[in-house]
């Protein structure tokens, strides 16, 4: 869980970054990839670590005002994602 937090914690800040219109897409895949990638590393299952970092980002996403729609958009990016590593490109997480 600590892992995912603090993945989790860099997406927040790149979506605060996103507010100012840098441009972070890269940045927020990598982020996610490297957080499932470290999860399993430390023995979650594929499918356990997204799920894990899903509803972190949900949590997050709950938390964040209406206006901050870049900032959403990122949050969203990042979940989404997560779910595609895990459903179609398993590759990339062995």
């Amino acid at each position: 869980m600590s892992i995912a937090l603090r993945h989790v914690k860099i997406i927040a800040r790149l979506g605060d970054m996103s507010e100012h219109d840098e441009p972070v897409d890269e940045l927020v895949r990598t982020t996610v990839r490297n957080c499932l990638l470290a999860m399993q590393a430390a023995g979650a299952d594929a499918a356990d670590a997204a799920e894990i970092i899903e509803e972190l980002l949900q949590h997050e996403l709950e938390l964040l005002p209406l206006e901050k729609e870049k900032f959403r958009h990122v949050l969203e990016a990042a979940h989404l994602h997560a779910e595609y590593l895990v459903v179609t490109d398993r590759k990339f997480l062995h």
